[in-house]
């Protein structure tokens, strides 16, 4: 292996942990998801198989469902390009085979000699194993650990500034049609940002929900970061979701309190990025301790 392994992201929490660890000149190639800025211009190595997926969600999540259910992939990987960049490192992920391309499809496709590392994080904690793991087959150990003690360091803060607030009770959905309950590492951020995040828990698989199950907890916030979207999308969204009478007669949309926010870069993927979700989250939730927060981030939908 070379003194600075050549490494290729198939996942972009990937592309994300190698640019945190100072390495993105060490990149070959990565996702065709992969928005850090350090992936510009770099071979893509993936594509969804779903064609148009600017579709509406529930034409997006009937297409998922019914690859899954014939068994067809959702992803494609360009394993001739992939095995010409040579790469020592292949990054992706096990976490969701519906969010990213799968960890057995990757080791498929894995390039003679390369070392194949798994992103498993599904929690805050999971997400310090992934930097370790990152960090030792590049060789950088002591990087990672000084990113996972930036990250402590960073919710510490968040933490400190909510400290004996009330807790609004929040429910997050990371999408609409049908609605998903988001789960994973979001309730911990939802915690860490002085909110008690309703239906899921830390560490908890995202789930299908319904309007229903959301008005009978009635959160006192709704927070939309359906996967994958960035934020100009997910207000889109939202907005039509706000003219649904189901989601109208919630409290916590006819009270203001219904945002939606930039998932693809804060919430859908678990990297080091989360130092940034956490006051996010904590200036829609505590707007009076920290700043409001900017419009590239986070909107208010107002009920139509």
């Amino acid at each position: 292996m070379s003194a600075v392994p050549r490494v290729a992201s198939l996942v972009p929490a990937g592309t994300d942990i190698v640019a945190a660890l100072g390495l993105g000149a060490a990149l070959v190639g990565v996702s065709h998801a992969c928005d850090h800025p350090v992936a510009d211009g770099l071979p893509v190595l993936t594509a969804s198989a779903l064609g148009d997926v600017a579709s509406p969600a529930g034409e997006v999540d009937r297409r998922v469902r019914a690859a899954v259910s014939a068994g067809e992939p959702l992803y494609r990987v360009d394993v001739a390009l992939l095995g010409s960049l040579a790469p020592d490192v292949v990054l992706a992920q096990d976490v969701c085979d519906v969010c990213a391309l799968p960890g057995a499809d990757a080791a498929g496709a894995l390039p003679a000699g390369a070392e194949l590392v798994l992103l498993r994080g599904a929690s805050l904690a999971g997400l310090e194993a992934d930097l370790m793991m990152v960090g030792a087959a590049m060789g950088v150990s002591d990087r990672a650990e000084r990113q996972i003690a930036a990250i402590a360091s960073a919710h510490r803060h968040v933490r400190r500034r909510v400290a004996g607030r009330p807790h609004p009770r929040v429910v997050a959905l990371e999408w609409g049609d049908p609605p998903f309950l988001a789960g994973h590492w979001v309730p911990e951020l939802v915690e860490v940002a002085g909110g008690r995040h309703l239906l899921t828990g830390a560490g908890e698989a995202s789930r299908r929900s319904s309007w229903d199950e959301v008005a009978a907890v009635d959160p006192d916030a709704i927070v939309f970061l359906p996967c994958g979207y960035g934020v100009e999308r997910a207000v889109a969204e939202a907005s039509q979701l706000a003219g649904l009478p189901e989601v109208t007669q919630l409290r916590a949309v006819r009270a203001g309190r219904f945002w939606a926010v930039e998932a693809a870069r804060l919430f859908s993927r678990l990297s080091p990025a989360v130092v940034t979700a956490a006051p996010v989250l904590a200036s829609l939730l505590h707007p009076d301790r920290f700043p409001a927060v900017s419009a590239r981030w986070a909107v208010a939908i107002a009920a139509a």
